[in-house]
């Protein structure tokens, strides 16, 4: 259940900017990439959070529930955060965040 309130930005693009931030070790908001929080908002969701994952797993193969992962992510591949529907957006996150950590 979503909390009141919820809106994409807030509730998980912001978030995974922070988590892409400290992945890459930038300090500052990384404007014109794509783990941007504007950028994920707009349509890069999916794409970082699988290449978080794929980059923690050194890109090796092995790793089922991550393939898994990946392809519940692969219909919302370049989707706008508006388009996709607000529970299956926070489901995936929160799947996203039990593997990368």
């Amino acid at each position: 259940m979503l909390r009141d309130g919820w809106n994409f930005h807030g509730d998980i693009a912001i978030p995974l900017e922070g988590i892409a931030l400290r992945h890459y070790g930038d300090i500052m908001r990384p404007f014109g990439k794509i783990y941007d929080a504007d950028a994920i908002e707009h349509g890069s969701f999916v794409e970082v959070m699988m290449t978080l994952l794929r980059e923690e797993t050194g890109l090796n193969h092995g790793y089922p529930e991550i393939d898994n992962f990946v392809n519940d992510c692969a219909p919302y591949i370049g989707v706008s955060g508006h388009a996709i529907p607000k529970e299956a957006a926070a489901d995936l996150f929160e799947q996203f965040k039990k593997l990368y950590n």
